[in-house]
């Protein structure tokens, strides 16, 4: 198993531990199906890409969305978690797409990766975990001249009606984890606290904007239960 060097690093260990198998109906049915219209908006912002950096690609839901769609991209992957890793990498054999993916096992904030290389770097769910400081330095370094961020994770909600639907929604999944997929309940029982408390949507795009990216912006959707940041390296 992985070291964690940080809290978010340990944190991701802890709650995910042994739920690649299921992850992706997981995430399907717990998000009511908006997971996929989140990746579709970060395709949809996507580019003639060429060289796609996937961060915390987990099992390859979005990396395969974006092999899929852009037949002359090359994908590189890179997920702390050897089990969620496992499943890209045998997904990537299954569809024959070892020329055109790598996947490098690491955390982000100690992966080791050309500088300069990517024109577009993707993730879903890593910035509420990440060491944010560090990330946005690395993202900069990692990013082509002229290259494109498109970053996604949960958000939660400064409407206190909204929250409260959220909430009792929450323990509604929660009891059904219990009853039907108890592996899953390290990971339910910390996430609405851990999305509650981040800061992520506050302190991200000045950290981009320090690091020398360009037009950084920062979009809401579903009453601010999700936020994108995105993002352009100067030419």
């Amino acid at each position: 198993m992985a070291e964690a060097r940080t809290e978010g690093q340990a944190t991701v260990l802890k709650i995910l531990g042994g739920t690649a198998d299921d992850y992706d109906a997981i995430v399907a049915e717990s998000t009511l199906g908006r997971d996929a219209h989140w990746k579709r908006w970060i395709l949809q912002r996507m580019v003639e890409p060429k060289q796609v950096l996937d961060l915390a690609s987990g099992t390859g839901i979005l990396s395969f969305l974006v092999t899929d769609r852009f037949p002359d991209v090359h994908l590189t992957g890179v997920d702390l978690q050897e089990d969620y890793q496992a499943v890209a990498v045998a997904r990537s054999k299954e569809r024959g797409l070892d020329d055109r993916t790598t996947w490098i096992r690491s955390a982000v904030e100690d992966a080791e990766l050309p500088s300069g290389t990517y024109d577009h770097i993707i993730t879903c769910y890593l910035p509420k975990y990440a060491d944010r400081p560090v990330v946005a330095k690395l993202l900069a370094t990692w990013c082509a001249p002229g290259g494109r961020l498109l970053l996604h994770d949960f958000a939660h909600p400064t409407d206190p009606k909204v929250d409260a639907l959220l909430r009792v929604q929450y323990e509604r999944w929660l009891a059904k984890v219990k009853r039907e997929c108890p592996h899953w309940i390290p990971c339910f029982e910390d996430l609405y606290d851990i999305v509650k408390s981040s800061t992520w949507t506050d302190d991200f795009p000045g950290l981009l904007e320090d690091a020398g990216f360009e037009d950084v912006e920062l979009t809401f959707m579903h009453q601010k239960t999700a936020a994108f940041v995105t993002a352009r390296k100067p030419a």
